[in-house]
């Protein structure tokens, strides 16, 4: 366990910190309209479609961006969509993240007002073809123009134009980078979670996913005979089930509340990165009574692992 307050002491004895990311793919996408406050609630409904317990799409919000730096000269947000690898078949891989992906914009983004979607992907290898995707809507009118510097398919509605770019980017990366943080109480949590998130803003090269997770969940499940069920309640981190599950639970007696923060980006540098400054910051932080990198080794064999360490 990684003790905030024997963090600096490890640092000092050149000890490393690994992660465990599961291989994946990605889309990144940027949204715009007029108001800021109207892009934070599209946001949240664009990544709030859990696909847990059993496994589908994942989505978080990178950053907002002011008008001077989006193509349409509006609001924007960064928003990613991403899927873990199949072993068995890449292809299918590509064809399950379009599928997510074509599902959150159809029923996050493409029935509200004034939304204009681009890609944002940095070093796509794939794409997603809204024309394909969506055309078929516009009952044969829609049209690809060369919009805001960009080829964009325009599918005519009766609020207003629907706007996105033609391709959407798709690029390999990592997944579930991932840290138990033991606090007091639920509230505690609560009060620091927008505090964390405003601050993972700040390295927009990464993403944090559904804020700080309740479920703290663990790969499959012990108990119970489900084949499709991905995760599953974590006793041994449970604050309720500590007395059960007794001196194989990892829950000490002043903890009442574990969280899991979540971070995938197209890039292992960049995890790096983030999670050095962020480990820094959340030291600092009373209300975190402990920290914990979440390993993976257990199901090292069922998925695409990649291990890395911080310096």
């Amino acid at each position: 366990m990684y003790h905030r307050k024997k963090a600096d002491r490890k640092k000092k004895q050149g000890k490393k910190i690994s992660f465990d990311v599961f291989r994946g793919i990605g889309a990144s996408i940027l949204i715009t309209g007029f108001k800021k406050e109207y892009m934070k609630q599209i946001a949240l409904e664009f990544c709030a479609q859990s696909s847990l317990p059993y496994g589908k799409s994942e989505a978080g919000i990178h950053t907002f961006l002011s008008p001077e730096k989006t193509p349409d000269h509006r609001w924007g947000v960064v928003c990613s969509v991403w899927v873990q690898n199949n072993s068995e078949n890449e292809e299918l891989t590509s064809k399950y993240l379009i599928k997510y992906l074509n599902e959150r914009i159809s029923t996050s983004l493409f029935p509200k007002l004034d939304i204009r979607v681009f890609s944002w992907t940095p070093n796509p290898v794939d794409f997603y073809n809204s024309e394909k995707e969506l055309g078929d809507f516009a009952d044969g009118y829609n049209v690809i123009e060369d919009k805001f510097d960009r080829k964009c398919l325009s599918i005519p509605m009766t609020g207003g134009d629907f706007w996105i770019e033609q391709k959407i980017g798709i690029q390999p990366g990592f997944l579930g980078a991932s840290l138990f943080l033991f606090f007091k109480t639920v509230k505690s949590a609560m009060k620091l979670e927008p505090k964390i998130s405003n601050f993972l803003f700040k390295f927009p090269n990464t993403v944090q996913i559904y804020g700080l997770v309740a479920s703290g969940s663990k790969i499959g499940a012990k108990n119970i005979d489900k084949k499709n069920l991905i995760i599953s309640t974590n006793e041994l981190y449970c604050p309720s089930l500590r007395e059960q599950v007794g001196k194989e639970s990892k829950v000490p007696n002043d903890v009442n509340c574990i969280t899991e923060l979540v971070l995938n980006s197209f890039s292992i540098n960049y995890l790096k990165t983030t999670l050095s400054i962020l480990l820094d910051n959340l030291e600092k932080e009373k209300n975190i009574l402990n920290i914990t990198p979440i390993s993976y080794d257990e199901v090292k064999d069922l998925f695409d692992l990649v291990t890395f360490t911080l310096d």
